[in-house]
């Protein structure tokens, strides 16, 4: 990696040493493109004996024209006639300034192996970007003195999508942002764009069938009663919901029905005795083309918790899909659903399915290998259908005769902090500098 000094005269000059790949490539006296993020200009290559081979200097104006920063080490690539700086990689974690502000400690998980992917690393908000200006504010990394910095600075040249605007008054900017971004920068941003429940279950139709519960768009209360009366239990979730809010389980119960739902990490039930009060509740409750409804996965419950699984899977640095770590959640006591955020607990895969489902050493080793295989193929046929991911989190049911299903895949932020709770911190980290990887390879790097 270099550092980049600044040359105080402004005559756009790239001085670089005799001896390095730089001042090996041909490009000496040439005029060459310089390209920072997004940004560009030209400049011309010189040769120096009295410049370090870790070194390069760079005229002030072209510096401060491309906003580059003096306090991070960056590799150069040469490409043809361009040189481009990096990486420089944003990651836009928040929907303002100030969230981005109060979870800046959080951010350190991004920039643990910083001397492994160089370059600017920047977090930032919805709130910081200037589309008009083609600017940023938020957050620098600086990696000598292990701080973040509040800076403007341009648009990077990769950015990592990892806020979480559903059901929240940013969703139509964050997505006018995100085009913008898309637009700008092509392939080289990730997780966007984002898919709803229902189009994934669109998506997956064709091949996963057999491990997909039977589900349908909610446009009004008969729609659930005919589900109800085909599966005898259902369930009801918002479309681009996540962390288990607003979501009703409905059971047909002889001439009840039961209606469970979760409000503050507490457990509700309303009973209904006939289909009309029921219907006056989804009314009131329920947005028409906003929910599914959902058949009912016969997931194992222990001790009064029901559980499903986890799987955190990341791109490398070539690219290449990597499962990272499969976790089993159990849900609350008498809880309609097994987030961690709703009040469960999690552990290692292997140990729930000793423990609960009794499996022996090399069965749990086959069924975490089929889990991770059905995982790795719904990722393929969602990328086919033109997505980017970079990381993922995949939902996995399983019923007493270890049956596979797939509940939900969480592409927005799916946030590998499941891993420490089950103790398995490497597995954390090691999914933050996928990302990072991921991200460098995006940039050309």
């Amino acid at each position: 990696m270099y550092v980049i000094k600044p040359y105080l005269k402004t005559d756009n000059k790239l001085i670089v040493s005799e001896s390095t790949m730089l001042g090996r490539s041909g490009h000496s006296k040439e005029t060459v493109r310089i390209q920072f993020g997004i940004k560009s200009l030209d400049v011309t290559v010189h040769e120096s004996d009295l410049v370090n081979e870790n070194e390069v200097y760079l005229s002030s104006n072209v510096m401060k024209q491309l906003g580059i920063q003096v306090s991070c080490a960056y590799d150069l690539v040469v490409n043809d006639n361009k040189i481009i700086i990096g990486p420089f990689i944003g990651i836009l974690s928040e929907l303002t300034n100030k969230k981005v502000a109060e979870m800046l400690p959080t951010y350190n998980s991004f920039v643990k192996g910083y001397r492994y992917i160089g370059g600017a690393i920047a977090v930032f908000s919805i709130e910081g970007i200037n589309k008009e200006k083609g600017t940023i504010q938020g957050f620098l990394y600086h990696p000598k003195k292990k701080t973040w910095q509040w800076k403007t600075f341009p648009f990077p040249g990769v950015v990592i999508s990892i806020a979480e605007p559903s059901l929240t008054s940013s969703w139509k900017a964050f997505h006018e942002q995100m085009r913008h971004f898309e637009l700008l920068l092509g392939g080289k941003v990730f997780n966007y764009p984002h898919f709803s429940k229902w189009e994934m279950y669109h998506m997956l139709l064709p091949q996963f069938k057999d491990q997909l519960p039977e589900t349908t768009l909610y446009k009004d209360v008969h729609n659930i009663h005919e589900m109800l009366q085909k599966h005898g239990s259902v369930y009801i979730k918002p479309l681009n919901g996540r962390l288990g809010k607003r979501i009703y389980n409905v059971v047909a119960d002889g001439p009840h029905i039961r209606t469970k739902f979760d409000v503050n990490h507490k457990s509700h039930e309303e009973v209904f005795t006939n289909e009309m009060d029921s219907s006056r509740f989804f009314e009131e409750h329920l947005v028409p083309d906003a929910f599914l409804i959902q058949q009912t996965i016969p997931l194992k419950t222990h001790e009064q918790s029901v559980i499903d699984f986890r799987v955190i899977a990341a791109k490398n640095q070539k690219g290449q899909w990597r499962n990272l770590g499969i976790y089993s959640r159990y849900g609350a006591r008498g809880q309609i659903v097994s987030n961690i955020t709703a009040g469960g607990h999690t552990e290692m895969a292997g140990k729930t399915l000793k423990e609960v489902w009794h499996l022996r050493e090399k069965e749990v080793q086959r069924l975490e290998k089929e889990m991770e295989r059905v995982v790795l193929a719904a990722i393929q046929t969602i990328e086919g259908n033109g997505y980017h991911l970079g990381n993922i989190g995949v939902d996995i049911g399983l019923d007493d005769q270890c049956n596979i299903s797939i509940i939900e895949i969480n592409h927005q932020n799916p946030d590998p902090y499941i891993a420490i709770m089950a103790e398995d911190r490497k597995a954390f980290y090691n999914c933050r500098f996928q990302n990072m990887r991921y991200a460098r390879y995006l940039g050309g790097f």
